[in-house]
């Protein structure tokens, strides 16, 4: 995994420093999630989404007026709701400081409201994993996965909604369960 992601990352780089662009913005956003596990061996009668939020930044580096790479940086909470034998619900809550780099597509970029895609790998630290019982130890410390999704930008605003879905198991319990997070996103931002 730690190949993949040095791969990916130097590709990304070296595409940045090979074709002439500029930085075009920097900025903040916020905004909800609401996240699920999934895996086939998710526990329990059904797991439901569980609300979190996302905080952080971004900034932009416009290769030409539609393609621009956005590295991203949030404190972000995920997890999951699990109906247990007996009906009891267990809250699994992971938090991580997440870092996405997006390819951004923008269209019709000369008008004032401006639809984009976008779409790129996302790495992730543990900042903590608990549940109802208490601090969950059998939690993997980094997290890989993958965004897409798509937005629209007006004046210094943004709103979008993404999907990230992670590729890599964050159980590291003896059992080595097949459980991975995702989350779909919905992001306001503003420009500086």
């Amino acid at each position: 995994m730690k190949k993949i992601l040095t791969i990916i990352f130097s590709i990304l780089i070296l595409a940045s420093s090979s074709l002439a662009g500029e930085f075009s913005s920097r900025g903040m956003k916020i905004g909800i999630n609401s996240a699920k596990v999934i895996g086939k061996d998710t526990p329990g009668k059904g797991v439901s989404a569980m609300p979190g939020f996302a905080i952080g930044g971004f900034f932009s580096y416009n290769f030409n007026e539609k393609l621009s790479i956005q590295p991203e940086f949030f404190f972000t909470t995920k997890g999951t709701k699990i109906n247990t034998i007996g009906d009891a619900e267990l809250v699994n809550l992971f938090a991580y400081f997440e870092f996405p780099m997006l390819a951004k597509m923008t269209f019709y970029s000369e008008r004032r409201v401006k639809p984009t895609i976008f779409a790129g790998p996302a790495l992730a630290f543990k900042y903590f994993a608990l549940n109802n019982t208490g601090v969950l130890e059998d939690i993997r410390s980094t997290d890989f996965g993958l965004i897409l999704g798509a937005g629209v930008e007006f004046w210094k605003l943004s709103l979008d909604v993404r999907y990230n879905r992670g590729l890599v198991n964050f159980d590291e319990s003896e059992d080595a369960l097949d459980l991975k997070n995702s989350a779909v996103s919905f992001m306001v931002g503003y420009s500086f």
